[in-house]
């Protein structure tokens, strides 16, 4: 993520990333790609895809 970045701006060095990945549900869907596209995170698109966004499954 882009938190990455600012740390070693500071004079940090990042040795280990250790993903957490939380399943993908209809409410956190928009939140997630929100997060991948915005702040860098590392959320593989076929995780994002395996569920459509809330507002798909009320239509």
């Amino acid at each position: 993520p882009k938190k990455v970045i600012g740390l070693e701006g500071y004079g940090l060095k990042i040795v280990e990333q250790i993903p957490i990945v939380a399943e993908p549900t209809p409410y956190n869907v928009d939140y997630l790609r929100t997060k991948k596209e915005k702040m860098g995170h590392k959320i593989p698109d076929d995780v994002l895809k395996k569920v459509g966004n809330k507002s798909d499954k009320e239509k």
